[in-house]
């Protein structure tokens, strides 16, 4: 049976880092944390997670993002998303759609979006200035006339600033007088955590003038995560299913796999093994932003209790292991013959991971303890999720939840 440990008060914890967080910056910028140092004449000084000092606009009003979703989703919730003049990943504008080849019938998935999309439209019809595989068009850039640009390192358009393309455009800007502020995403720590992607929040509220907000935020999205700690964290060793993500990759197949998935170092197996306190069925290591390739041989010999589907190169419901000719072998496995299968929300370009992350978490641990969570429905915690998270009435988080495919949960989970 799972017990519930005593809630911590994380609004009492968190302020307390807030104002540490911004007492260490503004004594040393040299500390690794992010803080405002100063203002003057429109003019304020902010460090980044490079620990770089950038002078920003007091208020920005011409932004360029480069991020898979989370810089945006984050200045939609500050009421901000209108100042972005341009986006550095097409993911956030593109509208999805995946045929599935089932047995007897076809499965279709259309009009899946990044929630970005769906809660300001206009994002379609900004320019894009750089993409996945592809460097950051400078001369685009410089000609929009930004008074700002964030980066996000870890996006799958920026995986690593380290590189000499990447460095040759960040001194290019920095030598054009535009301000670029740098936030490191979730694959960007060893080992992984989420304290990181709270600094980002933070660090947005700072540079925007929303630090009370950005604290409400980082302490929704704790509270969250600790709810479900909360249930799992006494569990003892034999009652920890077996949990694998599996990545059903067509590209994977192309290359002779089955499909890819997640090590111990990735802020999925964190997932897994810290906050949920179940076991990887994967203990290998293979980087934070890779994954490990699978063949079907080494699948089966895992015999996982439970198989967690997610985003990869595509949407794969369970459907497709079920019913896929090419997967008939995987469809011997113990979780599938049970039905012990789940696809996570639609997440294209899903490099670091978003706000969105808390569904992942709970529908993993739902998933692992049903009795446990038996108390919570997927599809209604959704649309509480998103009401808090982007201050959006009902109607819009139906139209959130549909945008990442997750209306199954509304008759199954």
């Amino acid at each position: 049976m799972c017990k519930t440990k005593p809630e911590i008060d994380f609004r009492i914890i968190n302020f307390v880092l807030m104002w540490v967080v911004i007492l260490l910056g503004a004594c040393n910028h040299k500390s690794g944390h992010t803080a405002i140092s100063n203002t003057k004449e429109g003019i304020k000084t902010i460090t980044d997670m490079r620990n770089v000092s950038v002078d920003v606009p007091i208020s920005p009003e011409r932004i360029i993002t480069v991020s898979d979703g989370m810089l945006e989703s984050v200045l939609w919730a500050f009421g901000k998303l209108d100042k972005v003049i341009a986006l550095g990943s097409r993911c956030v504008q593109h509208n999805f759609s995946y045929d599935i080849h089932g047995k007897n019938k076809t499965y279709s998935y259309t009009d899946g979006m990044n929630p970005v999309r769906v809660l300001y439209p206009e994002t379609a019809q900004l320019p894009l200035i750089a993409s996945s595989g592809l460097p950051l068009q400078l001369e685009q850039m410089v000609a929009l006339q930004p008074d700002l640009v964030i980066l996000r390192e870890g996006s799958c358009t920026l995986n690593n600033l380290d590189d000499p393309k990447s460095q040759q455009a960040l001194s290019m800007l920095k030598s054009m007088g535009i301000p670029v502020v740098v936030l490191k995403g979730t694959t960007s720590y060893d080992p992984p955590n989420l304290d990181m992607l709270n600094q980002e929040i933070l660090l947005l509220g700072m540079l925007f003038d929303k630090t009370e907000e950005a604290q409400q935020l980082v302490t929704y999205l704790n509270e969250t995560i600790q709810f479900i700690k909360n249930r799992t964290f006494d569990l003892q060793e034999h009652e920890k299913p077996k949990v694998l993500m599996l990545g059903l990759s067509p590209v994977a197949r192309e290359g002779g796999s089955a499909g890819v998935t997640r090590g111990t170092d990735t802020i999925e197996g964190y997932f897994i093994e810290t906050v949920i306190n179940a076991n990887n069925a994967i203990q290998g290591r293979g980087g934070r932003s890779s994954s490990l390739m699978l063949s079907e041989e080494q699948i089966l010999a895992l015999d996982p209790d439970i198989i967690i589907l997610h985003t990869a190169s595509g949407y794969h419901p369970p459907e497709e292991i079920y019913e896929a000719p090419y997967y008939s072998r995987l469809q011997n496995l113990r979780a599938v013959k049970e039905k012990k299968v789940i696809a996570l929300p639609w997440t294209p370009c899903n490099c670091s991971k978003r706000l969105e992350y808390p569904i992942e978490v709970m529908m993993i641990a739902k998933s692992a303890y049903p009795e446990a969570f038996a108390d919570i429905q997927i599809h209604e915690w959704v649309l509480d999720f998103y009401q808090k998270t982007y201050h959006i009435d009902r109607e819009m988080a139906i139209k959130l939840r549909s945008a990442q495919w997750l209306d199954w949960t509304i008759d199954y989970f």
